[in-house]
């Protein structure tokens, strides 16, 4: 039995440091293209072959800057350091939701849905693991903008519960919605319920966007729930342990 176990941990190790090697080599052909957008983002946003034909084109211009940035920096951390280990870097709860409400305000006025960020003046300084919340929160915010039609809304949201120490993140919508069905294929564990999509304004995903939020939730000690309605749209619930917990 224990021979067993030893060689069932030195597969699970081989397999992790494959998986680490495959993450490098990503990390190193995505950094090319990464540095070529960055350098075009920082190009419109500065004019610098003259002014251009609107007043919001340097400011989209610095959010793809910005965003180019965090790509590289993500890349970088997984060729220079250890990429089993998370990054510990932290900034406030509302900060980070501001951050990402900023970044894909462009994508959802496009697309015609309102983006709104909704935290209330009393919301305290809560820290939290920056990289993997605004990851985790990025997917669910693409995701309720693909599927709300033009004059519809989505809502980021923070509160704290301190009956049940945790601070809820919630991410709603007044799209399309999903039947029971669907939800529970979509938070099925792992990548049972991966499977292609096609959202209302025409773009496509992968489908494993809520898996991979589910996992970096889980990550950071929290939990997602999801509730939808076919025709009323969709709530992700995100619920993280305050510091200080028991």
């Amino acid at each position: 039995m224990m021979r067993s176990d030893l060689a069932s941990a030195e597969s699970d190790r081989r397999l992790s440091r494959e998986a680490a090697a495959q993450l490098r080599e990503i990390a190193h052909e995505l950094r090319n293209p990464l540095n070529a957008l960055t350098a075009i983002a920082e190009i419109f946003r500065d004019q610098r072959f003259g002014p251009l034909p609107g007043e919001r084109y340097p400011e989209y211009a610095d959010l793809a800057h910005g965003a180019a940035l965090r790509m590289l920096q993500l890349c970088d951390r997984l060729l220079l350091e250890d990429p089993a280990a998370r990054s510990v870097a932290t900034s406030p709860v509302g900060r980070v939701l501001a951050d990402i409400v900023g970044l894909f305000g462009p994508m959802a006025e496009e697309r015609g849905v309102s983006l709104v960020l909704d935290l209330p003046d009393t919301l305290p300084e809560i820290q939290v693991e920056a990289e993997a919340l605004t990851s985790a929160v990025n997917n669910l915010v693409v995701n309720a903008i693909k599927f709300t039609p033009r004059g519809g809304r989505v809502t980021v949201a923070a509160r704290t519960e301190p009956s049940e120490n945790v601070a809820v993140l919630v991410i709603s919508d007044t799209g399309v919605g999903m039947d029971p069905e669907e939800v529970a294929r979509a938070m099925a564990p792992g990548w049972a319920g991966a499977v292609s999509t096609l959202g209302v304004h025409g773009d496509t995903g992968s489908g494993m966007g809520l898996a991979v939020v589910r996992r970096q939730v889980e990550a950071l000690g929290g939990s997602l729930e999801l509730r939808s309605a076919r025709g009323k749209g969709t709530c992700a619930i995100i619920r993280l342990p305050l510091p200080g917990g028991g």
